[in-house]
Protein backbone atom coordinates (compact mmCIF):
# COMPACT_ATOMS: atom_id res chain seq x y z
CA UNK A 1 0.00 0.00 0.00
CA UNK A 2 1.42 3.39 -0.92
CA UNK A 3 1.27 6.54 1.19
CA UNK A 4 -0.51 9.33 -0.66
CA UNK A 5 1.85 12.25 -1.02
CA UNK A 6 5.48 12.34 -0.03
CA UNK A 7 7.57 10.14 2.18
CA UNK A 8 11.25 9.94 3.02
CA UNK A 9 13.70 7.54 4.56
CA UNK A 10 17.40 7.65 5.34
CA UNK A 11 19.85 5.10 6.58
CA UNK A 12 23.40 5.32 7.80
CA UNK A 13 25.94 2.71 6.81
CA UNK A 14 29.66 2.27 6.44
CA UNK A 15 32.09 0.39 4.26
CA UNK A 16 35.21 -0.77 6.04
CA UNK A 17 37.47 -0.45 2.97
CA UNK A 18 36.40 0.89 -0.42
CA UNK A 19 37.74 -0.42 -3.71
CA UNK A 20 37.40 0.22 -7.43
CA UNK A 21 33.95 -1.39 -7.60
CA UNK A 22 32.38 0.57 -4.73
CA UNK A 23 31.01 3.50 -6.78
CA UNK A 24 29.43 1.19 -9.35
CA UNK A 25 27.81 -0.95 -6.67
CA UNK A 26 26.38 2.14 -4.94
CA UNK A 27 25.08 3.43 -8.31
CA UNK A 28 23.37 0.09 -8.91
CA UNK A 29 21.77 0.12 -5.45
CA UNK A 30 20.40 3.63 -5.99
CA UNK A 31 19.07 2.71 -9.43
CA UNK A 32 17.43 -0.44 -8.04
CA UNK A 33 15.57 1.66 -5.46
CA UNK A 34 14.45 4.18 -8.09
CA UNK A 35 13.20 1.38 -10.37
CA UNK A 36 11.23 -0.10 -7.48
CA UNK A 37 9.70 3.33 -6.80
CA UNK A 38 8.78 3.58 -10.50
CA UNK A 39 7.14 0.17 -10.34
CA UNK A 40 5.33 0.74 -7.03
CA UNK A 41 4.07 4.27 -7.73
CA UNK A 42 3.80 4.11 -11.50
CA UNK A 43 6.34 6.91 -11.87
CA UNK A 44 9.55 8.17 -10.24
CA UNK A 45 9.10 11.59 -8.72
CA UNK A 46 11.61 12.47 -6.06
CA UNK A 47 15.25 12.15 -5.17
CA UNK A 48 17.50 9.25 -4.21
CA UNK A 49 20.81 10.48 -2.81
CA UNK A 50 23.98 9.35 -1.08
CA UNK A 51 26.44 11.49 0.84
CA UNK A 52 29.64 9.47 1.17
CA UNK A 53 32.33 10.71 3.54
CA UNK A 54 35.91 9.68 4.18
CA UNK A 55 37.72 11.79 6.73
CA UNK A 56 36.85 15.42 6.10
CA UNK A 57 35.84 14.88 2.43
CA UNK A 58 32.30 14.20 1.17
CA UNK A 59 31.21 13.01 -2.27
CA UNK A 60 27.54 13.03 -3.30
CA UNK A 61 25.64 10.78 -5.69
CA UNK A 62 22.22 12.00 -6.88
CA UNK A 63 19.43 10.35 -8.85
CA UNK A 64 16.38 12.35 -9.91
CA UNK A 65 15.87 10.96 -13.42
CA UNK A 66 16.26 7.28 -14.34
CA UNK A 67 17.15 8.10 -17.95
CA UNK A 68 19.95 10.46 -16.89
CA UNK A 69 21.25 8.00 -14.30
CA UNK A 70 23.23 8.69 -11.16
CA UNK A 71 25.16 11.96 -11.09
CA UNK A 72 28.46 11.98 -9.17
CA UNK A 73 29.85 15.06 -7.48
CA UNK A 74 33.39 13.95 -6.70
CA UNK A 75 35.28 10.65 -6.87
CA UNK A 76 35.43 8.03 -4.12
CA UNK A 77 38.78 7.30 -2.55
CA UNK A 78 39.94 3.69 -2.49
CA UNK A 79 41.24 1.73 0.48
CA UNK A 80 39.50 3.95 3.03
CA UNK A 81 36.52 3.62 5.35
CA UNK A 82 33.44 5.30 3.89
CA UNK A 83 30.54 6.61 5.96
CA UNK A 84 27.35 6.60 3.91
CA UNK A 85 24.11 8.49 4.29
CA UNK A 86 21.59 6.90 1.90
CA UNK A 87 18.40 8.93 1.51
CA UNK A 88 15.23 8.89 -0.55
CA UNK A 89 12.46 11.50 -0.65
CA UNK A 90 9.73 10.40 -3.05
CA UNK A 91 5.97 10.26 -3.53
CA UNK A 92 3.33 7.55 -3.46
CA UNK A 93 5.19 4.64 -1.85
CA UNK A 94 4.99 3.12 1.61
CA UNK A 95 7.75 4.41 3.93
CA UNK A 96 8.38 1.05 5.60
CA UNK A 97 8.65 -0.72 2.27
CA UNK A 98 10.95 2.03 0.98
CA UNK A 99 13.22 1.49 4.00
CA UNK A 100 13.36 -2.26 3.39
CA UNK A 101 13.98 -1.84 -0.35
CA UNK A 102 16.90 0.50 0.35
CA UNK A 103 18.56 -2.09 2.62
CA UNK A 104 17.81 -4.90 0.16
CA UNK A 105 19.29 -2.89 -2.73
CA UNK A 106 22.60 -2.53 -0.91
CA UNK A 107 22.69 -6.25 -0.06
CA UNK A 108 21.76 -7.32 -3.60
CA UNK A 109 24.62 -5.20 -4.94
CA UNK A 110 27.29 -6.99 -2.94
CA UNK A 111 27.26 -5.29 0.46
CA UNK A 112 27.07 -7.33 3.66
CA UNK A 113 24.90 -6.41 6.63
CA UNK A 114 26.19 -6.28 10.19
CA UNK A 115 23.77 -5.04 12.84
CA UNK A 116 21.57 -3.66 10.03
CA UNK A 117 24.42 -1.43 8.84
CA UNK A 118 26.31 -2.18 5.65
CA UNK A 119 29.92 -2.95 6.42
CA UNK A 120 31.74 -4.10 3.33
CA UNK A 121 31.57 -4.87 -0.33
CA UNK A 122 31.64 -8.66 -0.73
Amino acid sequence: MSDPGGTAHGLNAFIEASDGSTAGALDSAMTEVAKWIMSAAGYFLGHVKMAISSGNRTVTFNLTDLEAGVEHHGVLDENVRLDIRFMAAVVDVDRNELAERMREALVSNGFKLKNRNIVELG
